[in-house]
């Protein structure tokens, strides 16, 4: 059963995609949206929690959890160790929202 797009919801921010190009590009190709595309390894599994740094900023260590990640990826747990990805992160007045995970 297909939804029509005046019901269809962008999957960032919840606005219906009738209406919205927020997540859009101009022309020469720069997003609409801020934030900016950044990649991340890996660095640690802990239990249940994969542990992971910007390779441009390692700084800070970031956690979430490795089950989610590794299917927003498309691989294994236990391939996470060491994996390089990149996402769009678009800071918010409450932190960040990560999306478009691609594997490095």
């Amino acid at each position: 059963m297909d939804t029509p797009r005046e019901d269809m919801r962008c999957g960032i921010c919840g606005q219906p995609l009738d209406t919205h190009d927020a997540h859009q590009q101009h022309d020469g190709g720069q997003p609409i949206r801020n934030g900016r595309r950044v990649t991340f390894v890996v660095v640690e599994l802990r239990g249940a929690l994969a542990l992971y740094q910007a390779v441009d900023d390692p700084s800070e260590t970031l956690k979430v959890v490795a089950a989610g990640l590794a299917e927003q990826l498309g691989i294994s747990v236990s391939e996470l160790a060491g994996c390089r990805y990149s996402c769009w992160v678009e800071p918010t007045p409450y932190g960040a929202i990560e999306s478009d995970f691609k594997l490095a």
